[in-house]
């Protein structure tokens, strides 16, 4: 029988009854998890938080909501913000109106309290206008989710081309951040599948491949600093029901990245574990499984990157697929599994639903994102092909993160000014993703980061710019230069310099990086102690002010 520390008594309310008739009980104060997960040894206790957390969130309401409206409903909304936008100051910076929890970037957005900050609510774009099945296209607002979109498409046997890894992104957020996934070695980013695209410059624009070319392009990867999206077409593919997975392994980075140049299958990307260790994964598209069907879209399962090393092949249904690193942040948050017991399913079946990207987003972004910069390195890099083998083994001398995520990418010739891929060349690309603790810890953030940015501009690469961004101007202006004046130009022919400059909004403001050259003050226990009671008052729904108290 599981009992309750004596030192705990009264700390819990119970709030109804399951089915089974056990009581589902909440914590009465966030500070009571707080000792009981961090401070006391009581393994009951432990098990008890967990146990009433994981019931308490298998029974909660769910809240029911349609996720279509109508061509005429999308209109009056949209005269609304119209409307609402003719009142805007005449010095005005527009910018979405401030989300932070929704966010999936790990930037701070201190524009947004900057007196010229004009914020545009469109948190009600969120809706699937049609889906036309023979021509093979979809029209959703920018707000949609990812999970939201794909779980409707799929009841019709459709889903997008590309399908981002993290199901809390936004149609919009993959739009203006150029989002890419394993298909992308194939389809592009996730802006190359899009057909039109309605947005406010302020004025209402309809802009595609056809229309308002200049303005189409332009939008792609700006970061909303040259339009506000407000509806978008995407071209859609038949479905399959399962992903059939090969896993290939190599030693070297060299044989990696030469492995990475076959594009067999429909789904291409690798995982560096080690400089000896990577892995390659391949996969099919399938309506039958080949053996055993390995799931990941339950929060008990084990994490996907844990499959890969120590399995040579895998069936995976294509919604499991789709959202695969989804638990766990890729390989971000094991390090809080670590903390609750290890790797285990019984960690995983009590605390493994708060370890989901939402709810890890949520808890970042409660708090000062400088301390992330400071206990961690969170960048994507987009290299040509042909420098990926020195970039692997430079970062490795300097940095010393692993895993590393590599996703070929095809490039694109189109005018994305901003895009990663863009390459008038057509120069193959590999994204390096880069998550997790330097080899050395504490490290200096500045420092490291620095020298990264060196490397990448000596690469010839990209940077995706939704993680901090550590270029100083000078070293922005030799990647962007000229992608700047032509972006500019187009926003001055759609009046479109009520928007941030592109620059100015994605950097790094001089206090931040006065911050982030300061290693992390206390041992990175605590920190972590920290970020693990945040993430179980996220889970819980607790008051985010009382975390901070």
């Amino acid at each position: 029988m599981l009992t309750i520390d004596a030192r705990f008594q009264g700390s819990f309310r119970t709030v109804g009854q399951s089915p089974l008739g056990l009581a589902i009980t909440r914590p009465q104060h966030f500070g009571h998890i707080y000792l009981m997960m961090l401070g006391s040894t009581s393994i009951t206790a432990l098990v008890v938080v967990g146990a009433s957390a994981l019931i308490a969130y298998w029974f909660r309401p769910q809240p029911s909501r349609s996720r279509f409206c109508s061509e005429q409903d999308h209109a009056a909304r949209l005269a609304h913000v119209v409307e609402h936008l003719s009142a805007r100051p005449p010095n005005a910076k527009l910018s979405l109106q401030r989300r932070t929890l929704q966010s999936n970037t790990i930037r701070n957005s201190g524009y947004k309290d900057e007196p010229v900050y004009f914020p545009v609510d469109l948190s009600s774009f969120n809706k699937i206008i049609r889906i036309n099945t023979e021509e093979m296209w979809v029209e959703c607002e920018p707000g949609i989710l990812f999970s939201d979109l794909l779980r409707e498409l799929l009841k019709e046997g459709m889903s997008p081309l590309v399908v981002v890894e993290l199901p809390g992104i936004t149609v919009g957020g993959a739009i203006a951040g150029g989002g890419l996934e394993s298909s992308s070695f194939r389809h592009g980013q996730f802006n190359d599948t899009v057909l039109e695209m309605e947005c406010l410059t302020p004025n209402r624009v309809v802009c595609s491949p056809t229309i308002n070319i200049d303005l189409f392009y332009a939008i792609s990867a700006s970061y909303n600093t040259v339009a506000l999206l407000v509806k978008v077409k995407l071209r859609i593919q038949h479905a399959p029901k399962y992903v059939n997975l090969e896993i290939e392994r190599y030693t070297t980075a060299g044989e990696v990245v030469e492995a990475l140049r076959s594009e067999k299958g429909d789904c291409l990307e690798g995982i560096a574990f080690a400089n000896d260790d990577y892995a390659v994964v391949r996969g099919r598209y399938s309506d039958t499984s080949i053996g055993k069907v390995t799931q990941f879209s339950r929060h008990y399962d084990r994490w996907y990157y844990k499959s890969v090393k120590d399995t040579t092949t895998m069936t995976v249904p294509y919604w499991d697929y789709c959202f695969r690193y989804n638990y766990g942040a890729f390989w971000m948050a094991e390090y809080v599994l670590d903390m609750l017991g290890g790797d285990t399913f019984l960690t995983r079946l009590l605390f493994g639903s708060f370890l989901d990207t939402t709810h890890l987003f949520k808890v970042l972004h409660s708090s000062d994102l400088t301390d992330l910069g400071r206990m961690r390195v969170i960048q994507d890099f987009y290299i040509p092909r042909n420098n990926v083998e020195s970039f692997i083994n430079e970062i490795d001398s300097f940095v010393g993160v692993y895993p590393l995520w590599l996703c070929p990418i095809k490039s694109t010739q189109t005018s994305q000014q901003f895009a990663c891929h863009h390459s008038p060349a057509g120069t193959d690309l590999i994204n390096v993703g880069i998550y997790g603790r330097p080899r050395s810890f504490p490290f200096n953030a500045k420092e490291v980061n620095n020298r990264l940015v060196e490397l990448l501009i000596s690469t010839g690469g990209r940077s995706m710019l939704y993680a901090q961004n550590w270029h100083t101007a000078e070293q922005f202006d030799k990647i962007y230069d000229e992608a700047r004046r032509q972006v500019d130009g187009v926003k001055r022919r759609y009046g479109s310099d009520c928007f941030y400059d592109f620059y100015d909004k994605i950097s790094l403001k001089p206090e931040e990086r006065r911050k982030l050259d300061v290693p992390i003050v206390g041992t990175e226990m605590e920190a972590q102690k920290e970020i693990v009671k945040n993430i179980i008052l996220s889970k819980l729904g607790l008051d985010r002010g009382a975390s901070k108290a």
